[in-house]
C-alpha cells in the first residue's frame, strides 16, 4: 500500500492575466454597443433588454472560448496520466469521501477573527476546484477501473 499526496493537474496553468484582459475588453465592448441597456451608474437596467454584439466582441468571445478549451484539454491529459500512475500501483483504489461542491460554495455564517476582531472571509475554494477538477479525476479512475474485471473504487 502506497500513500502519496500530489497536486492535481500541475501542468494545467490558467493564464488569469490574459483571461482578465479579455473579460475587460468584452465588458467595454458590450457597454459601448448596448449603452441603452445601462443606467447612469453603470448597472444594467431592469426588464427585458435586447442585446447586440459587435464583431470585435464575437472575436473576443471566440478567443476566450479557445483559451478555456486549451485549459480543459491540459487538465484532462494531466488527469489521464495521474489515473494511469494510480492504476499502475493496483486495482484497489480507496478515496476519501468528499463533496467537492460544498468546497466551492461560500460559507454561510459570518465569523470574526478572535485575535483582531476582523471579519473572516466567506470565500472558499471555488476557482481552485474548478481549475483542478478532482471529481473529473475520480470519474476517469472509475472509467479505467471499469475496463478491468477486478475493479474496486471505494469512497
Amino acid at each position: 500500500m502506497k500513500l502519496e499526496l500530489r497536486e492535481l493537474a500541475p501542468a494545467c496553468t490558467v493564464d488569469e492575466r490574459e483571461l482578465r484582459r479579455i473579460h475587460r475588453k468584452m465588458d467595454r465592448s458590450r457597454r459601448v454597443t448596448n449603452s441603452h441597456n445601462f443606467n447612469e451608474d453603470g448597472t444594467v437596467k431592469k426588464g427585458k433588454l435586447t442585446w447586440s454584439y459587435s464583431k470585435a466582441y464575437e472575436k473576443l468571445r471566440q478567443q476566450r472560448k479557445e483559451l478555456y478549451r486549451k485549459i480543459s484539454i491540459q487538465r484532462k491529459m494531466s488527469h489521464e496520466k495521474l489515473a494511469n500512475d494510480i492504476l499502475a500501483l493496483g486495482s484497489d483504489v480507496r478515496v476519501e469521501t468528499m463533496r467537492f461542491q460544498l468546497l466551492q460554495k461560500r460559507a454561510k455564517h459570518t465569523t470574526r477573527n478572535k485575535q483582531n476582531g476582523k471579519i473572516n472571509r466567506k470565500k472558499r475554494f471555488g476557482k481552485t476546484i474548478a481549475n483542478r477538477a478532482p471529481a473529473m479525476l475520480l470519474t476517469i479512475i472509475d472509467r479505467k477501473l471499469g475496463y478491468q474485471e477486478n475493479r474496486y473504487l471505494c469512497n
